[in-house]
């Protein structure tokens, strides 16, 4: 494999960065490599590149990888970066240094020179996210390198429970391919070996209502409470989930795109594209409507008008 001076990771998803970066790494002599990593909030620069110009010692060759690159960014800092000393490097990189600068998840400032020249010297890589199909056929590859399969529904309850989530994935399908090695991965194992968070628990909640599936709302409703005994964050909780839905409604009613929603939630793009498929199960007079009627319950709980518990799961078996 044929490997560049500059590399630029650009983009959201840490776990594909991650995955594209070990890759790279892969194809050198680890006894022939110096690995160094710096991190750009606290060191220099200037210091980061005249690491890059120094020849590495009883080495062929050194990689310098850079986190959190706030050269590429507006962001005010203390560290003084001389993004002139950059450029010139850029445009005449070492032959014994391959630099990473790792820029996922940063708010890159296109319009700044330094960026402008990566653009013409880097070999740039920019990670999306994945959309669900692309998920889906991401967790079966992992656990086919993992030497165990997975069925569509037990695929299907993962997705569930981890919301497009790909570092709790990794971390997941690590433990249940150690589980079910050389064998198939089914609901069951997901079930009991797939750690469960009350966020998933609310997700699942919001679901059965969306679906207006009142047995459902009973059934998770009371394992919620279970093991959550404070009911008043449980009754934030549905408020922030159902006003987020209808903010995502008249996003949607307006033209947003699904980066222009997650701008303005200040989230991943996929969990935008969830938020929108929420939303898009609702008409927006049904969500207005359940706003309202959970923000006058809010009234009359905080006011001593009714007990929360009550006037929650009354609230609840309300919906419609």
């Amino acid at each position: 494999m044929y490997l560049e001076d500059v590399y630029l990771f650009t983009g959201n998803e840490q776990v594909i960065k991650k995955n594209k970066m070990d890759r790279i790494l892969s194809n050198l002599d680890p006894k022939e490599t110096d690995i160094v990593t710096y991190d750009a909030e606290v060191t220099s620069i200037q210091e980061i590149v005249a690491d890059c110009m120094t020849i590495p010692f009883l080495k062929a060759q050194k990689v310098i990888i850079i986190k959190n690159p706030i050269f590429l960014t507006n962001i005010k800092t203390s560290i003084k970066h001389d993004n002139k000393l950059l450029i010139k490097y850029l445009q005449n990189p070492s032959d014994t240094t391959i630099l990473l600068i790792d820029a996922v998840g940063c708010s890159i400032d296109k319009n700044a020179e330094v960026y402008k020249v990566l653009q013409k010297c880097a070999y740039i890589i920019d990670i999306k996210e994945l959309d669900e199909v692309e998920c889906r056929a991401w967790v079966k590859r992992r656990l086919e390198t993992e030497g165990t399969t997975i069925g569509e529904e037990a695929l299907n309850l993962l997705i569930e429970y981890l919301h497009g989530d790909l570092l709790r994935m990794e971390q997941e399908i690590a433990k249940l391919a150690s589980f079910r090695y050389h064998d198939r991965v089914t609901e069951e194992d997901i079930r009991n070996l797939v750690s469960k968070n009350y966020d998933e628990d609310l997700y699942k909640l919001i679901k059965a209502i969306i679906n207006k599936d009142r047995s459902q709302i009973i059934d998770i409703y009371q394992g919620i409470t279970q093991s959550v005994t404070d009911v008043g964050s449980l009754m934030a909780l549905i408020t922030k989930s159902f006003v987020d839905l209808y903010t995502t409604a008249k996003l949607i009613e307006a033209g947003y795109s699904q980066q222009d929603i997650a701008n303005v939630f200040g989230i991943k793009a996929g969990r935008a594209y969830y938020m929108m498929k929420d939303a898009g199960n609702f008409k927006l007079e049904t969500l207005e409507e359940y706003v309202n009627l959970i923000l006058q319950l809010d009234y009359k709980i905080k006011n001593g008008l009714i007990d929360k518990t009550f006037g929650l799961e009354m609230l609840l078996l309300s919906l419609k």
